[in-house]
């Protein structure tokens, strides 16, 4: 009996340490980069969109094997731009209506990803991930990258933001 229980322990001791093993070591996403002014539900990026993806992509140290994106044409930008820093990375859409399956695969891999979501769904990826209080994002927040970086207490959540580029700044004035 006692060695039933022992290998039972040993068992789900070795599936915990597993499963945080597979995950990845650091998660970085961001909220795609300024879009234009549109009516279109799918708005491109704008010029200093470009050149805010540009600088969120210096921000990402590692070298990432996955970068997800909604499929809207602002993350698909926003990811491509990443992704010239990055060029052994894979693309690939998500449904981000079904962000726990997204979390899920996430959580199986190994190595450092990205995902370029929403002012709704980033943060709630943030929480599906780490469960960690995720942060508000507004509707004018652009070039945030926040990193999860697991330690033994599991993920911490960072944040860095980019100088907004010269483009961004002259329309401001």
């Amino acid at each position: 009996m006692k060695k039933v229980i022992a290998v039972a322990a040993v068992t789900v001791l070795s599936s915990f340490v597993f499963r945080l093993q597979a995950a990845p070591a650091e998660i970085y996403l961001v909220r795609h980069a300024e879009k234009v002014k549109s009516a279109n539900k799918d708005p491109e990026l704008s010029a200093c969109g470009l050149a805010q993806a540009q600088a969120m992509a210096v921000l990402i140290p590692a070298t990432l094997t996955s970068i997800y994106h909604s499929g809207y044409q602002r993350t698909q930008q926003t990811a491509e731009q990443i992704r010239l820093n990055q060029p052994t990375a894979s693309v690939k859409a998500y449904d981000a209506r079904d962000l726990a399956a997204l979390a899920k695969a996430i959580q199986q891999q190994n190595s450092p990803v990205l995902v370029v979501g929403h002012s709704n769904t980033t943060p709630e990826l943030i929480h599906l991930l780490s469960q960690l209080t995720p942060p508000q994002i507004g509707e004018q927040d652009y070039g945030v990258v926040y990193q999860l970086k697991q330690s033994e207490q599991g993920y911490q959540l960072l944040s860095f933001a980019i100088s907004q580029p010269a483009i961004c700044q002259a329309k401001t004035i």
